[in-house]
């Protein structure tokens, strides 16, 4: 699955295909808000519970797809 489909919907604002290195830095709506509607929809999509330290370290586009490669699952920007 592309994470583009989870995220891309949540940055409407944006008028491009989100990177690997896009975070809160590089994004301007990416704010707070923004990130817990980011945990929830990457919950949702893959349905999955994220701990508390991978919530810490989800820092961009890039680390979301980290996360998720490291519980075996078939994710790309």
């Amino acid at each position: 699955m592309k994470i583009q489909s989870v995220l891309g919907p949540l940055f409407p604002e944006i008028q491009r295909p989100l990177n690997a290195e896009d975070s809160p830095l590089t994004l301007w709506p990416w704010d707070s808000v923004r990130q817990v509607d980011v945990i929830l929809a990457v919950e949702d999509a893959f349905a999955v519970e994220l701990t508390t330290a991978e919530i810490a370290d989800l820092k961009s586009v890039g680390s979301v797809v980290d996360i998720l490669r490291r519980r075996g699952m078939d994710v790309e920007v």
